[in-house]
């Protein structure tokens, strides 16, 4: 049987039921960002180029203060993935091919991030 509400305290009742489904659609969205961040820097370490292996060993994520999640390369290694990703000329002339490795991670995480938070919101 349902809850009987008077007419005074329904918008209270449906203030606090947006908020309960509201905080509960922000920490399920925030799981999906760290699940997906662990996932892009795991895909990362394997795509990457490996001459000595520190460059593919040097991607890792952060959270910011904003709640958003960031994946990047710690130093001295960060100065490498315009270069690789892109190519570079050559000390005597010449052009480096580029080795892409990053873009198709990103394109699939978030194809990824889209499906899975409009899955949440369509439940």
């Amino acid at each position: 049987m349902a809850n009987k509400i008077s007419i005074d305290d329904l918008a209270k009742t449906i203030e606090s039921e947006v908020r309960n489904w509201t905080k509960d659609v922000v920490d399920d969205i925030d799981d999906i960002k760290k699940d997906i961040t662990k996932n892009g820097v795991k895909q990362l370490r394997e795509s990457s180029p490996k001459r000595t292996g520190d460059y593919a060993k040097n991607w890792t994520s952060q959270k910011l203060k904003n709640g958003d999640q960031v994946i990047y390369q710690k130093a001295p290694t960060y100065r490498l993935t315009h270069l690789l990703e892109n190519g570079h000329a050559k000390r005597n002339g010449g052009r480096v091919s580029p080795k892409v490795h990053i873009a198709p991670v990103e394109e699939e995480l978030v194809s990824n991030y889209i499906s899975r938070v409009e899955k949440r919101l369509s439940q």
